[in-house]
This record gives C-alpha cells, sequence and structure tokens, in this order.
C-alpha cells in the first residue's frame, strides 16, 4: 500500500492533501479487512461468509459490523445518509492543478451508532472501509485533507477535526455522523456508496438517487 504526499503546504490555508489507497487496494493489501488487534490498534467488519443484502438506499442501515481497536471490539450501525459532489475548480487551493486535472470532490455522509460489544471503545475507524462506485463502475479514490477546502460543506464533519477525532472514545448507544472526501473523475457521479466487508463477503452497497 502507498501513500502520495502532496508536494506543498498552501501558505493561506496550511492545506496538505493526500491522496490514498481505494478500497480495491486495501483488499489487494489485506488492510482493513477482518478482525485486528494490538496496541497500533485497527479496524474491519467480521468475515465470515454471508451475502450481503440488496437494494439498499441511502438512509437504509445496513447490517451491523464489527470493528476492533486496541484490542475492544464493538458492533456498529452505518447508515450512508447523502454524497454531496463539489466541482473541478474547488481542487485549485491546492496548487497542483496538474495533479488533480479532471477530478473533484465527493464528500460522503455516514451515519454511526456503537450498538453492541464493547461498553466504549477508542477510536474505532469507522470511515475505512466505506468508498463510492461512479456510474462507471470505477472506485472512487479516498482523499484526506490536513487542513479544510473552502468549498468544505458546512455540514462535514471529518475525523480530522477537533469535533470528531480519530481517537475519540464511543460509548453504546453514541451515534454519530462523519463525512470524508474522495476522488472521482470530474466528468461522473456517484453511483453507490459501498461499504467492504472483507474477504469472504460482498461488499455493502447503497445506491445513490
Amino acid at each position: 500500500m502507498s501513500t502520495q504526499r502532496a508536494s506543498q503546504y498552501r501558505r493561506r490555508l496550511g492545506l496538505v492533501a493526500v491522496a490514498v489507497i481505494t478500497t480495491a487496494s486495501l483488499a489487494a493489501c489485506g488492510g482493513g479487512s477482518g478482525k485486528k488487534s494490538g496496541k497500533s490498534g485497527g479496524s474491519g467488519a467480521n468475515n465470515e461468509a454471508t451475502e450481503a443484502p440488496k437494494n439498499l438506499k441511502l438512509g437504509q442501515p445496513g447490517p451491523d459490523q464489527e470493528i476492533t481497536r486496541y484490542k475492544k471490539t464493538a458492533k456498529f450501525s452505518l447508515t450512508p445518509t447523502k454524497v454531496t459532489e463539489g466541482k473541478p475548480a474547488d481542487l485549485k487551493e491546492l496548487g497542483d492543478d496538474k495533479k488533480y486535472a479532471g477530478k473533484k470532490i465527493a464528500w460522503i455522509y455516514v451515519k454511526a451508532k456503537h450498538v453492541a460489544g464493547a461498553a466504549s471503545i477508542k477510536g474505532p475507524m469507522v470511515m475505512s472501509e466505506v468508498n463510492a462506485e461512479t456510474g462507471a463502475g470505477a472506485p472512487a479514490t479516498k482523499f484526506i485533507l490536513i487542513g479544510s477546502l473552502s468549498s468544505q460543506p458546512a455540514d462535514c464533519l471529518d475525523t480530522g477535526k477537533k469535533e470528531i477525532s480519530s481517537e475519540d472514545i464511543w460509548k453504546k448507544g453514541e451515534e454519530r455522523t462523519l463525512c470524508e472526501p474522495y476522488l472521482i473523475p470530474a466528468t461522473e457521479k456517484v453511483k453507490s456508496v459501498t461499504y467492504s466487508q472483507g474477504y469472504y463477503k460482498e461488499p455493502l452497497k447503497w445506491a445513490v438517487k
């Protein structure tokens, strides 16, 4: 697996953009799938073979997913709620027109609720298996922003912000809505939000209207 770091910080906003591997690459490397534990943490879904539910739509919860971090396991109900697509011009703030030519950002919102398992869990990587597919069937590219773009939706709280930290403790019954950016071709639309369930389960898919 590899990570590309943007070549410069923007003076005005102090932005760094990093394009990271797609869900397909994660599966190939064995990252993020199956139960993990240890001091370094880890996350993933239970990997027993089962058929994924069909015809899910945004706003409908999928089957509960087990996520393990720091030797604790909890079950989460995950409900993708909406997708907000930006414009290619939004990426100009990053100062690398060549790198982001023909791209735009899709902001994906997921409501997550800690429903079972450990009474509390620190830093569950709820969004690690979330991705999207375009109308052409290609996976989106996960995109990490250190800082924020001026075009970021006002209601989008990502795990890099103070409001929702990647190391926050989630208690049983707690519910939050997370939002993260993904890169897609500028000419495409997001057709479905996906959730990888590991090697032995079909990915979950929620249709985007």
